[in-house]
């Protein structure tokens, strides 16, 4: 049975284990273009490393599990690595770069990207490289808050807090 990751750190040793395995597993490398959900790692040197989110987002994920089709819902890797990576808009000059480098990668395989790759990086790098915060998550509940209870108000109060904003 297999089971999630619980940190970013295993998503990153699979992502290791992905390029070492992919190289001796023809098998491995023939399901390249399927994957749509391509998570990416700078390697140090310029250049990143890429793992499909099913190799990505379970535990010491090695090529042998990979391949024997036990069900595995890529949804649910999706939804547990959405907490500590965010996919990269397409239209940024990062998804340029990182798709550049994703083509790349699988025509050293003789592959080429499936036409609905997405790919993400861990929440640090994304602001790091699009020099923006992401929104917290918790500022949303805030302000969903204050509607139900701005709904609740009458109209005086209403008109009064419409003021003070």
């Amino acid at each position: 049975m297999s089971n999630l990751v619980t940190n970013p750190k295993q998503v990153e040793d699979n992502a290791d284990r992905f390029q070492s395995e992919l190289v001796g597993t023809p098998e491995l490398q023939e399901r390249l273009s399927y994957a749509r959900a391509w998570y990416a790692f700078p390697d140090g040197k310029e250049c990143w490393i890429y793992v499909p989110s099913k190799f990505a987002g379970y535990r010491d994920m090695t090529a042998a599990e990979y391949l024997d089709d036990a069900p595995r819902d890529g949804r649910r890797t999706e939804k547990q690595l959405k907490e500590w990576f965010v996919e990269v808009p397409k239209d940024s000059d990062f998804h340029a770069e990182l798709y550049a480098g994703l083509i790349s990668f699988l025509d050293t395989h003789g592959k080429a990207p499936s036409t609905k790759a997405r790919i993400s990086v861990s929440v640090e790098e994304y602001e790091k490289r699009l020099d923006r915060k992401l929104p917290d998550p918790t500022d949303s509940a805030i302000v969903d808050l204050i509607l139900l209870v701005a709904s609740k108000l009458p109209q005086n109060e209403l008109a009064r807090l419409r003021g003070a904003l």
